[in-house]
Order: structure tokens, then C-alpha cells, then sequence
């Protein structure tokens, strides 16, 4: 076997720029549509707009009375205005809608009731503790824009823009092939001897990943042997993963060059 002897490295952003160059993105990740409850950590494949706005309607802010802000203005410290419930004010719990011809909330904490009568000594202003229509989110706005990763409050957001399911790119999936004749497979729990390692790389790498939301595959560590690594190859062709299937077939033809199996490889990667 061909004895590989590494004297030369190169920088760790050149070694990622290589890899960005050869990916083809558009085979290896598509857009998917999900429901948007469940896309959270997800990166969005289009710009997101409101369906709906939020709140849809105009909406009291505090417990108290809905009145027509107008007609309190009359009222002040020791000149007391009082108000009839059901006609010129009425009672509203925090989202209740505004009752029509009502501009504003006066809090519950300052009135003063005495059967159906509301007695108040402060006046309201317009709009005063009422959350007006799109106060949130405006119908038709951008909530998102193309490649942002959603957060969890950012469901929150879609979902009362009346947005149940989000176009989002695929998760990127990550397939790791340990390699070697002295690594053990850690899932057999084996005991090692002379000359021989537990696998353990694939599972700190594998970790490292998914804390990016990558899925990650982990194949059984494959030996040192030509006729393994083809035939692993030949798993990953049939599975249409080219650039798996093409990195174990350059690892036959590099390291046996003159193995049966070596001219299989070259066949198989279309030399």
C-alpha cells in the first residue's frame, strides 16, 4: 500500500473556501414548505408578508370602561362627570373589541361605581390604552425577509400575520465516514487492544453540527481495505451522493492503485 505523507497544510479559510467552491448548493439543498409552528431554527427560502394585521381590530388595553373620549372632557378634580353604563360607557375586559362610537378606555382602578352609574374626576384622550388596528403588524408588510433564521418569538409573529406555513430551505445534512483499520466502532462498546481506538470523532463532529441544525448521518467506521471503501462508494452513488461516492472512490484509486478495485473506482467516477 502507498505510504500517504502530509508535509504541507494549508490556512483554515483558504481549506473552507475550497469546500464553498465546490459545493453545488442547488443540488444539495432545496426549499421546502413547513407548517410555521413547527419552523422555528429554520432559514426561510423567500421574504415572508403579512397576511393579516395584528391586532385585526381595535381593541381595549386595560380593564375598565369604553367611552367616547369627547364626552369626558368635562370632567376634573372635584368636579366629578358621571357616566351611565350600557349607554354613554361600557364595561371592556383587556382584548375585548372597542364598542362602536368608543375611542378610549378609562381604567377600572379610576372610576367610581354606584350601581349603573360610573363617576370619574379625570377626562380621557383619544385612543387613550386602546391598541389600535396593525399597532403589531401592519397587513401586507415584510415580517421576514429571505435567508433569516426564525426565532421562537418570530413564530409568534407569523402566526398572528395569519402565516400557517413558511417556505424554508432544507436542513443541510452532514454525512460522516470514519475511516481507518485501528478505529473501533463505539456502538459495539468494544474493548481495545494493542494498536487500536474507540471512534469517537464522528460524534464530537456530529455534535458540532446539529448545535447548527444540520441532520446528520454517521456511517460504520470503514477499513483500510480497496474492495470496503468501493463498495461504499458504490452505497453512495446508488443514493445519489455524488460527492460521497466520488471522495471514497479517489481514496481506492489513491491508495491502491493497484488493487482490481482501483480501475472499479476510476470506472465508477467516469475517469
Amino acid at each position: 500500500m502507498k505510504r500517504n505523507i502530509y508535509l504541507k497544510t494549508i490556512p483554515p479559510a483558504e481549506a473552507v473556501a475550497r469546500v464553498k467552491a465546490s459545493i453545488d448548493r442547488e443540488a444539495l439543498i432545496r426549499e421546502e414548505t413547513i407548517p410555521s409552528h413547527e419552523a422555528s431554527g429554520r432559514v426561510l427560502a423567500h421574504a415572508v408578508h403579512a397576511r393579516y394585521s395584528s391586532p385585526t381590530f381595535h381593541s381595549a388595553a386595560m380593564d375598565g370602561y369604553a367611552v367616547n373620549a369627547r364626552s369626558t372632557f368635562a370632567a376634573r378634580e372635584g368636579h366629578p362627570l358621571t357616566l351611565k353604563a350600557g349607554e354613554t360607557c361600557f364595561a371592556v375586559n383587556t382584548g375585548h373589541p372597542m364598542p362602536e362610537g368608543c375611542d378610549a378606555v378609562i381604567m377600572i382602578e379610576q372610576v367610581v361605581l354606584d350601581g349603573g352609574s360610573v363617576t370619574i374626576e379625570a377626562p380621557a384622550f383619544p385612543w387613550q390604552h386602546v391598541r389600535r388596528i396593525g399597532e403589531d403588524i401592519v397587513a401586507t408588510e415584510l415580517l421576514f425577509p429571505r435567508n433569516h433564521q426564525l426565532r421562537p418569538w418570530d413564530v409568534g409573529a407569523l402566526l398572528s400575520g395569519g402565516i400557517w406555513d413558511v417556505p424554508v430551505w432544507e436542513r443541510v445534512t452532514v454525512r460522516i465516514i470514519p475511516t481507518g483499520d485501528e478505529v473501533l466502532d463505539f456502538t459495539t462498546h468494544p474493548d481495545p487492544g494493542k494498536g487500536q481506538v474507540v471512534e469517537s470523532n464522528s460524534q464530537m463532529l456530529a455534535a458540532l453540527a446539529r448545535e447548527l441544525g444540520c441532520v446528520v448521518e454517521r456511517a460504520a467506521p470503514v477499513p483500510d481495505n480497496p474492495e470496503a471503501m468501493y463498495y461504499v462508494g458504490r452505497l453512495y452513488q446508488e443514493a445519489g451522493d455524488t460527492e460521497n461516492a466520488n471522495a471514497m472512490f479517489d481514496q481506492v484509486v489513491g491508495n491502491f492503485p493497484d488493487s482490481e478495485y482501483a480501475s472499479r473506482a476510476q470506472s465508477a467516477r467516469g475517469y
